[in-house]
């Protein structure tokens, strides 16, 4: 039976159409605070969030509990198409208020209308700070209080989101209603707020459960207008019958069909069921399957676009899953049967009525047994079968999360959404415990939870690429690795965007990548775009769906060799804006180093970007300076420390923060002695464990020594501590522990850490931990490993900080992409147990070196000490592969433990590295 059941899976396979394999889609958060969306429909275009500098720890459903549920915080509202900056519209004069709820109404081409409740003061109106209800008609600009009964909070119970039009809407005691009246609220009574900002009662109380598409008529249960029944009540507070009779603990959500008759979705003893009623007429819809478990989610069902109907998805552990569509008169109709039983969590409904957007849970055991999950996605259409893939959101989710802004019809097409992951980062008191780091992103996020925007299409970013002469006699070129993954050839549009020489044209053009192919561009502004000088951005878009991979090598040479930096691109989207700074902590190196910053427009508008120094005493230098950035163009500096006034000795860090406009920031460091770079990515903070995989002070091949040098700033202005813990590679030995105190906006710098802070020598991995849950402003740490050389300056490679998209555990890969087999060179691969502890069997790790053509080329395992690391030394001659493939992908296939990784390619003449990050490899 188990092999017709075999046979039966496959045939379904083979005759499914050919796909593009699944993506893994970074982010970009929308801002660094804890926040909470507002009641609100996801296709507005204004949206708001409720953001607080500490997190908010939701109870869960309180249905009829009368205290409002309040947080600390600002309302914000912002503009989905970035067109316009992020407003803070409460309160006006700076601070945090309470809040208990806020909710926008929106119309085509009106200003958003917005009801909150706070105990803000409008002006000395409010001296007692009683708890009320504000209102705005002008997307905040000015405000009046509703007159409802003062001092009544509003009970809101949010259920997890299962989909349907509006954010947050499932168990709100606010609705969104129409243009005349834009909002309903239960509070001390059912009230309609109307576009003036009056309140109109609705004959008493009751609590809401759902409305019509319209939101002119509200499904109400329990309190005055229904006890222990539902019933529906329209705008002026006329009642209709009574639908049906419930005790007042049942959760309920529901909606009400154009032609008035209401579909109730009902939780009784652990799970849900969905009934239509039409006349007085009960007829139940759907079930749990049989055989499923008692749980929430093993049914859901949200509203056809246009309210006619319903959407449901039935499904359960080892159970297939199941989407079907309803319509009154008739019974549900199979939609599709997933028997891989994908764990759907929520449907969205797009507005041509022919197109879901699917959400599931894929659940990550970590090493410490845990299982956290991040969501995944896929648009499906009418008619055809389940979908294939899902595209992976690396994000920590909590049980509140949500889309906030949403269009299904357009976000296959490339439109950003917007995401609430409704989780705070887990606190660790110190580095003992297992680092468990959330569900990783796109390798070049900087912020793994929150509020994030995202799209199902990518575009990238190479924010350095030139064919330029620079200082000291060098003249720069950019190397190009691109990689198409899936089995099909796809088509790469690649636009170059110069900054240097000023009015110079950008240019573009189109390339093809054979399935599984890898190509390297050498000197791809001369080679690709005929650039005899210049120097700019890169825009790689693929067609349609398709995904590429791309690292760069951008390098100089001299008699010895050649010697540069690896820059990885950057996901468009994943920018800097004015609700979300960035820091460089390895910013400034000090003596005998001048520091270069290229920023790059990521939203076609401009922007204006304030830039500041910290040093060994906190803020330091020019409190005024300002990048102007034009619009779709780059801005560069040189000399950034002379630039803000910072002593040619200090050292310090940038703090990066958008006052107007959206940014991609690329830093370069560069040794004036050897005219080496060293690039910097944004600081990762450090609410929870992080992980540097290599700090070093050991001596290498060709006469090299290395060294490791560790940065670290406190972006807060407060005091801020932070631990950190060092644990050699291959030694018996307990992480040795420090402790460090860091003053308001201190920068501070370990030169050879290992030893100079440790009293070790050798290679160690080094954890971290700064701030917590309730405080995301911890010290940021960056760490630059290099060699010196006769004259006394550096040759090295940035050696950062792992995000969660950088560790894998049994089940999963990490890849790495940009090492080049060259007879010049050597690579050399390290693998570094993250788990906290050293102790059981040491995890094995399968390794696979593929070509540029795709093939296979070398595969073997090999075992990593537990909680420690080992490195391969001139991977490729040591298998026996002579320099290597012309370009060769690693992947990196963990059976045990939380394995990270990278690369480093290194000239065998100057000594210089080049760092390659592993990234993890979607399933």
């Amino acid at each position: 039976m188990k092999t017709l059941r075999l046979f039966a899976l496959a045939l379904v396979l083979s005759s499914l159409p050919f796909s593009l394999p699944a993506r893994i889609i970074s982010y970009a958060p929308v801002t660094d605070r804890h926040a909470t969306p507002a009641v609100q429909h996801r296709m507005n275009r204004h949206y708001a969030l409720i953001e607080s500098d500490t997190p908010f720890f939701f109870p869960g459903p309180l249905p009829g509990v009368p205290p409002p549920l309040t947080r600390r915080g600002r309302l914000v509202l912002y503009d989905s198409k970035g067109e316009s900056e992020p407003r803070v519209i409460l309160p006006k004069t700076g601070g945090e208020v309470s809040i208990s709820m806020a909710a926008v109404w929106e119309g085509p081409e009106e200003k958003p209308r917005v009801l909150v409740g706070t105990d803000a003061d409008l002006g000395g109106d409010n001296p007692s700070r009683l708890h009320r209800f504000l209102y705005s008609g002008d997307a905040g600009e000015t405000w009046k209080a509703v007159a409802t009964p003062a001092g009544f909070g509003i009970a809101d119970g949010f259920y997890e989101d299962t989909g349907g039009p509006f954010v947050r809407t499932r168990g709100a005691q606010v609705r969104i209603g129409s243009r005349d009246f834009p909002f309903v609220l239960s509070s001390g009574g059912l009230y309609a707020v109307a576009s003036d900002g009056s309140a109109r009662s609705l004959g008493g109380s009751g609590r809401l459960i759902g409305s019509d598409a319209q939101g002119t008529r509200f499904l109400v249960m329990g309190g005055t207008l229904a006890p222990d029944a539902v019933r529906v009540v329209d705008l002026d507070g006329r009642l209709g019958p009574v639908i049906e009779s419930v005790p007042a603990s049942t959760q309920l959500e529901g909606w009400i069909t154009p032609e008035g008759s209401v579909y109730l979705e009902k939780l009784q003893t652990g799970a849900r069921s969905l009934t239509f009623y039409r006349d007085g007429a009960r007829f139940p819809v759907a079930t749990p399957l049989p055989g499923a478990p008692i749980s929430e989610l093993t049914l859901l069902a949200i509203p056809t676009w246009d309210y006619w109907g319903a959407w449901i998805v039935q499904r359960g552990t080892a159970l297939p899953t199941v989407l079907s569509r309803h319509f009154p008169g008739g019974t549900a109709v199979e939609q599709w049967r997933d028997i891989s039983g994908p764990e759907v969590e929520a449907v969205h409904a797009g507005a041509s009525g022919r197109k879901l957007l699917i959400q599931v849970h894929r659940p990550r055991p970590q090493a410490d047994q845990r299982i956290f999950r991040d969501p995944a996605l896929a648009v499906w259409q009418v008619g055809e079968p389940a979908p294939p893939r899902y595209d992976e959101l690396f994000l920590n989710e909590g049980r509140l999360k949500a889309f906030v802004h949403l269009d299904v019809e357009a976000i296959a097409g490339g439109e950003p959404f917007v995401f609430d992951s409704a989780a705070t980062p887990t606190f660790f008191p110190g580095p003992l415990p297992s680092p468990a780091p959330p569900a990783p992103g796109g390798g070049d996020v900087t912020q793994e939870w929150g509020v994030v925007r995202a799209s199902l299409k990518q575009k990238l970013v190479l924010p350095v690429a030139a064919r330029v002469a620079g200082a000291y006699g060098s003249f720069w070129r950019t190397d190009l690795v691109l990689r198409n993954p899936s089995e099909r050839e796809i088509e790469l549009r690649i636009r170059y965007a110069p900054s240097f020489p000023a009015g110079a044209e950008a240019r573009e053009v189109l390339l093809s990548l054979r399935p599984d192919e890898v190509r390297i561009l050498s000197d791809v502004l001369l080679s690709l775009f005929a650039v005899e000088s210049g120097s700019g951005a890169l825009f790689l878009t693929p067609e349609a769906d398709a995904a590429v991979s791309l690292t760069s090598r951008t390098y100089t040479t001299s008699a010895r060799g050649s010697f540069g930096m690896g820059v990885g691109a950057v996901e468009f989207l994943n920018r800097a804006s004015a609700r979300f700074p960035l820091t460089f902590s390895g910013a400034l190196q000090g003596s005998n180093f001048r520091t270069n910053l290229v920023v790059t427009d990521a939203a076609g508008r401009g922007g204006e970007i304030l830039l500041r120094a910290a040093g060994s005493s906190g803020l330091t230098g020019r409190s005024d300076f300002a990048v102007i950035l034009p619009p779709g163009g780059q801005s560069q500096i040189g000399g950034l420390g002379q630039m803000l006034q910072v002593e040619p000795h200090q050292t310090g860090a940038l703090l990066f923060s958008p006052k107007s406009g959206e940014a991609i920031p690329a830093l370069i460091a560069v040794d004036n002695r050897t005219n080496d770079p060293t690039y910097f990515p944004p600081d990762l903070p450090s609410p929870y464990v992080r992980t540097i995989p290599a700090i070093v002070h050991e001596d290498g091949a060709h006469g090299s020594a290395w060294r490791t040098d560790l940065f670290l700033f406190n972006p807060s202005a407060q005091f801020r501590s932070v631990t950190l813990a060092v644990r050699r590679w291959n030694e018996p030995e307990n992480e040795t522990v420090v402790n460090l105190n860091l003053l308001p906006y201190e920068s501070k710098t370990i030169r050879d850490v290992l030893l100079s802070a440790f009293g070790r020598a050798g290679v160690a991995r080094l954890r971290y931990v700064s701030g917590g849950a309730a405080d995301t402003t911890g010290v940021r740490v960056t760490s630059r490993t290099y060699t010196s050389d006769s004259s006394g300056g550096t040759y090295g490679f940035l050696m950062p900080p792992l995000n969660s998209f950088q560790a894998a555990g049994p089940g999963e890969s990490l890849e790495i992409l940009g090492p080049l087999g060259d007879k010049d060179f050597r690579t050399n691969l390290a693998l570094v147990d993250l788990t906290a502890f050293p102790g059981g069997p040491a995890p094995r790790v399968k390794i696979e070196i593929s070509d540029e053509k795709g093939a296979i080329v070398d595969s073997f395992e090999t075992s990593v000490p537990s909680a420690g690391g080992v490195q391969f030394g001139d991977l490729f001659r040591a298998r026996g592969l002579g320099s290597g493939p012309a370009a060769a992908v690693i992947r990196i296939s963990p059976y045990g433990g939380l394995i990270g990784a990278f690369a480093t390619m290194t000239d065998n003449g100057t000594n210089d590295p080049v760092y390659f990050a592993a990234g993890l490899a979607s399933k």
